[in-house]
């Protein structure tokens, strides 16, 4: 029994590639046959002819290029005369409904205006008043001679104290000891209020003493 031979690989790609080159090689000389045969169907053109084709392939060119530029040229007019062109200001207005304010809400209005000027009026009288008051009480403490003030006893025993009350419930009566009570009650709320201010301002310019107030607090 002959020996069984395997198949060479190599030999067998070189096969293919001389097959398929030798079928591409007949199917070119066929489409040049082919071709021939056209060519010499139609027959060679005249120079004249092929010279006159040329010229108007030339001229259908040209008057192409010609049409396009002046369309461009219409076109580029007819967006400047657009630019160019006023709008129109009616037609381009839109109109802003005007809000409706009823006879109603103009006299609440009002009345919010005069609440608010007669608010702040009231608060300009009151700081006028605080402030006259605190000038008041600053007169009183800076510029009164205790000398000349009746009222003040001095004395430095029992004795003397008891002699000078003597002595002026002699004096004629208070007529109105009302008012001297109103305007002692004055000085005292101007005075206590003033007081106050001062020693919050002491507190707020002294670390140490607001510190000292913190820790009483706490």
């Amino acid at each position: 029994m002959p020996k069984k031979m395997g198949v060479n690989s190599k030999a067998e790609a070189s096969r293919a590639r001389k097959s398929a080159a030798e079928s591409e090689r007949k199917d070119r000389e066929s489409r040049e046959k082919e071709d021939q045969y056209w060519r010499e169907a139609e027959g060679a053109k005249p120079r004249a002819a092929k010279k006159r084709e040329e010229e108007a392939e030339k001229r259908a060119e040209a008057a192409a290029k010609k049409a396009e530029a002046r369309r461009l040229a219409e076109l580029e007019e007819k967006e400047l005369e657009k630019s160019l062109k006023k709008p129109d200001k009616k037609a381009n207005r839109v109109g802003v409904p005007v809000p409706k304010v009823t006879e109603a809400e103009l006299r609440q209005r009002k009345e919010a205006e005069q609440a608010a000027l007669a608010k702040k009026a009231e608060e300009d009288k009151r700081r006028q008043s605080r402030m006259a008051a605190e000038e008041e009480y600053e007169k009183m403490v800076l510029v009164t001679n205790r000398n000349r003030d009746d009222s003040i006893i001095e004395a430095s025993t029992v004795d003397d104290a008891i002699a000078h009350l003597a002595i002026s419930d002699s004096l004629p009566p208070d007529r109105h000891p009302e008012k001297r009570l109103r305007a002692a009650f004055k000085v005292f709320l101007s005075s206590f209020t003033y007081g106050f201010r001062i020693l919050h301002m002491m507190i707020v310019s002294h670390n140490t003493l607001r510190k000292y107030c913190f820790l009483l607090e706490s």
